[in-house]
């Protein structure tokens, strides 16, 4: 024991690693021991992993040292466990970690199937793979008509223009962002067809509104929602019907006031949380936040209530085109919008933006501010 406060942070993603810097570069950090468990060999841009996916980008992975701060400490595993009462986590494979706060922000994973899909590195590079070794005029199914399905598909138009692409989801393009008659066009001009029909989640058959069904194409990508890991529910702790770990809107576990969550794999309880989705904007200040709620109490004070406002909403929609939709605070969409090659830009921005976020609270802390600055939704 070194008389340091433990604070072990599960997940290194965009709310995991926001937290950890936040809380390594406070004031009270010479008190605090920061832990980041995390079974990756770098950070993942999961933003840009339909880009993996299609073969128009190499990589998605950053060096740690580039997003983290130095003073925390990266244990390269995964956690099992939770010991609420023992406060204890236990790993795969490497000793467990000891901890007197506990921030989950272990994301979101892929519903089980044995499709193609985009959810991380591993499954992205296979899919990668499959696309490039896929004769001309090979069919392709893209299950799912929400921001990622709508990505992958233009992103792998990009990059194999001689494939037939089919994005089949119910009733079509009808998700608030990709039903914009710009979104349509640009689908359009790269030849992607879109169809009214569901695809089975195990053996990537077509049913369509009428009743038709056909064989699975010759390469099928599942993009529709997303799981979240057990691991809360596993360990006795909390949670919704989907597995989530439920918070209130200080980000604290009911109860135990010693555990918080943030990002994809948290249910923030009441009209805080009502508008939030899974997306990097929001696990941004909910790491954020997280961390601040740890810092109040370890000072006495009372933390403050989460409270994210949205302000875009983008796609990319391959070879530097896209769109961006301003939406209101509550994620509703404006009336403004910004298409073609501009949107394209405005779109790369806010994803260079992100990594920017996260290393700027790695060597300036406090520099990432909520809800001054309003979130900008990225897929």
């Amino acid at each position: 024991m070194n008389g340091k406060t433990r604070v072990v942070v599960l997940g290194g993603g965009y709310a995991g690693v926001m937290a950890a810097n936040r809380l390594a570069g406070s004031r009270q950090a010479p008190a605090v021991e920061v832990t980041l468990v995390d079974p990756g060999p770098h950070f993942t841009e999961r933003i840009r992993l339909h880009q993996l996916a299609a073969g128009t980008r190499d990589g998605t992975g950053v060096d740690w040292a580039e997003v983290l701060h130095p003073q925390v400490r990266h244990v390269r595993s995964r956690a099992v466990s939770i010991d609420a009462e023992a406060r204890i986590v236990a790993l795969a494979h490497v000793e467990p970690v000891h901890f007197d706060w506990l921030i989950y922000a272990v994301g979101s994973g892929e519903q089980p199937t044995p499709l193609l899909s985009v959810t991380d590195t591993t499954v992205a590079r296979t899919t990668r793979d499959t696309i490039a070794g896929l004769p001309t005029g090979a069919t392709v199914t893209i299950a799912g008509a929400g921001p990622t399905g709508v990505e992958v598909a233009c992103a792998v138009a990009v990059s194999r223009p001689d494939l037939s692409i089919t994005v089949v989801a119910p009733a079509g393009l009808t998700h608030p962002l990709t039903a914009h008659p710009a979104v349509a066009r640009r689908l359009h001009r790269l030849g992607i067809t879109v169809e009214d029909g569901r695809v089975d989640r195990g053996t990537g058959a077509v049913t369509t509104a009428d009743g038709h069904c056909r064989p699975a194409a010759r390469a099928v990508l599942w993009t529709v929602g997303l799981a979240t890991p057990r691991l809360a529910a596993d360990s006795g702790l909390p949670v919704s019907g989907d597995a989530r770990l439920m918070v209130d809107a200080t980000l604290t576990v009911p109860g135990r006031e010693r555990i918080l969550g943030a990002g994809d794999a948290v249910a923030v309880q009441g009209l805080a949380g009502r508008h939030l989705r899974a997306s990097c904007a929001s696990a941004l200040p909910m790491g954020a936040h997280a961390a601040d709620t740890v810092l109040a109490r370890l000072a006495g004070r009372t933390p403050d209530a989460i409270d994210i406002g949205y302000l875009l909403q983008c796609l990319d929609l391959g070879a530097g085109h896209g769109h961006v939709q301003a939406v209101r605070p509550d994620d509703t969409a404006r009336r403004w919008a910004l298409a073609g090659r501009a949107g394209g830009w405005a779109k790369e921005q806010v994803c260079r933006m992100t990594l920017t976020w996260l290393a700027r609270e790695a060597r300036s802390p406090g520099s990432f501010t909520w809800p001054s600055g309003p979130a900008v939704s990225v897929h």
